[in-house]
Order: C-alpha cells, then sequence, then structure tokens
C-alpha cells in the first residue's frame, strides 16, 4: 500500500483543504479566489466523471 496513505488517516476533502489557512496566499497569487477555484474543480471532476462514462459506453 502507498505509504502516504497509510501515515494519513483520511484524505481531505476539497472544503478542508480550501479552509487551511495557507490556500488564501497560494491561490491568491494563482490569481484565483476559493470560490473560483471550488468552481473550477467541480467542473474539472465532472469532465473527468463523463469522460470515463463515454469510454465505459464504448
Amino acid at each position: 500500500m502507498d505509504e502516504r496513505f497509510e501515515c494519513c488517516r483520511y484524505e481531505p476533502s476539497l472544503e478542508d483543504l480550501l479552509a487551511d489557512e495557507v490556500m488564501t496566499p497560494v491561490l491568491r497569487s494563482a490569481g484565483l479566489e476559493a470560490r473560483e477555484f471550488r468552481e473550477m474543480m467541480v467542473e474539472t471532476a465532472r469532465r473527468i466523471e463523463d469522460r470515463a462514462r463515454q469510454r465505459d459506453k464504448a
């Protein structure tokens, strides 16, 4: 098993990551706000799921 998962008992959610105080300056340096980043991540996840569904149909 991957050692990273053995040391960490859970995978943080997007909300957990965005609540981290380090994320605000990181996002700001990228020219994003938490809301914009959240929307971008949700849209990316949707696209990945759509592509996986399309492959499953083929």
